[in-house]
């Protein structure tokens, strides 16, 4: 493959649209769409946390088929970007047909109609998740470039994460006249994400199909898939990204019930808690390529992870005073920042390296985006079985019920986070080799 330079200013923001009108359009999701089932939808809390896994078990099925289906299509278009184009009309579609009510339905019906809507969500998603990534190899080489790249990215995905969070719950209030606001929300987040995917699909639109394809008759999948477990480097960091994942999901799934029940606050104070968070990821995200530069990723790895338990335990145990869970929301959400741009351009230099020798880089990154999808989900039935222990919450909560629920708050991301500084310590070797 030819040397190519850094990718010019325009591609990198249309490569970052892209992130952000996927962000939009499903970033409602692991931040309301458990509160909505059990308060909107009806949707008992335990049978709710197990239909947000169901679209997860759907990807660690099909991911990697549709990551490897995905690199046959785009060597027979000869880009990837038709992928991106299907994508500007299917997932702002699906968002809305999420929120369309279905409380009149029987319960079995419900739950049928909404986990159908979550897998083909999730499936989606991979579709275009996997196709945007891998364009970035087709678009640059080279670490350092991915990791702009990757930085364009996770900018797009905080930045539509920042406008979630300060606008659904507005959009939701101020809709609230209609099943609770929420259809309302998924029109204003689905028409800014059809936008934003347009964006995107025009400016790479162009780009050819230049890395990551397999030869013209590739093994079976069962049999790349297992070629692909000799690279434990990849695994290692898909791994810590599911820890990850898992950890700030159950962070933000409980967080509603936290501010209902031990802040005593409304729903337009999640956006005050919210926002410090994601303004703090925006910092982490601009600074991760040019500390990436000058620390081994080892290193960052174990120091951002271990800022980020800091972080939870300050925002959840700490003082509930407004300064105090803003200091410890910030904290997490720098080094989640960081964290998003590193682990995703390590995942990358790693399986770049094996699609030179022939695998598939689209299988990968199913691989990859499976393990991502894997721990939201992980997050949701944590928090779905948790609350079930903690017991009717209601209007006025008994003070056991408030400690577990405090508990619960705290436990569920901070044990996690936990696991993955003991998982980057065994890395380590395997790190200092990239």
């Amino acid at each position: 493959m030819a040397e190519m330079r850094a990718p010019p200013r325009i591609a990198l923001a249309g490569f970052g649209a892209g992130a952000f009108g996927s962000t939009l359009s499903s970033g409602v999701v692991p931040l309301l769409f458990l509160f909505y089932l059990t308060e909107f939808a009806k949707v008992p809390p335990a049978l709710a946390g197990v239909l947000l896994a169901i679209p997860k078990l759907a990807d660690l099925l099909l991911d990697p088929w549709i990551g490897r289906r995905s690199d046959s299509a785009a060597r027979a278009a000869g880009s990837r970007s038709h992928l991106v184009g299907f994508s500007v009309f299917s997932l702002p579609l699906i968002l809305v047909l999420l929120f369309v009510p279905t409380v009149s339905f029987p319960m079995p019906i419900r739950i049928f109609v909404l986990g159908s809507f979550l897998v083909l969500q999730s499936l989606l998603l991979t579709v275009f998740t996997v196709a945007h990534t891998a364009i970035a190899s087709d678009m640059c080489d080279g670490m350092e470039h991915r990791s702009t790249l990757m930085s364009s990215r996770a900018l797009g995905q905080t930045i539509a994460g920042l406008l979630v969070t300060v606008l659904a719950p507005q959009i939701v209030a101020r809709f609230s006249a209609f099943h609770g606001g929420y259809l309302g929300a998924a029109l204003v987040l689905a028409a800014g994400a059809f936008v934003a995917l347009g964006v995107c699909w025009w400016l790479v639109r162009r780009v050819p199909l230049r890395t990551g394809v397999e030869r013209e008759r590739p093994p079976s999948l069962p049999k790349a898939l297992r070629a692909t477990l000799r690279n434990k480097a990849f695994y290692g960091v898909a791994l810590i990204l599911v820890l990850l994942g898992t950890s700030s999901t159950a962070l933000f799934s409980a967080l509603p019930y936290a501010n209902k029940h031990l802040l005593q606050a409304g729903p337009e104070n999640l956006s005050v808690l919210l926002t410090p968070i994601f303004v703090a990821l925006l910092a982490g995200v601009a600074a991760a390529p040019w500390v990436a530069r000058r620390v081994a990723p080892a290193r960052i790895l174990g120091g951002a992870l271990f800022l980020a338990l800091v972080g939870v335990v300050w925002f959840t145990a700490g003082p509930r005073t407004l300064m105090s869970m803003v200091a410890g929301g910030a904290m997490f959400g720098v080094a989640c920042g960081g964290l998003t741009v590193l682990i995703t351009t390590l995942a990358m230099e790693t399986a770049t390296r094996s699609s030179a020798k022939g695998e598939s880089l689209g299988l990968y990154l199913g691989v990859l985006f499976s393990a991502e999808k894997l721990g939201q989900s992980l997050g949701g039935i944590v928090v779905g079985i948790g609350l079930d222990w903690v017991g009717t919450l209601g209007a006025t909560p008994d003070a056991p019920s408030l400690q577990r629920l405090a508990s619960l708050w705290l436990a569920a991301p901070a044990s996690v986070l936990v696991l993955a500084l003991v998982m980057v310590a065994s890395l380590a070797p395997r790190l200092r080799a990239l």
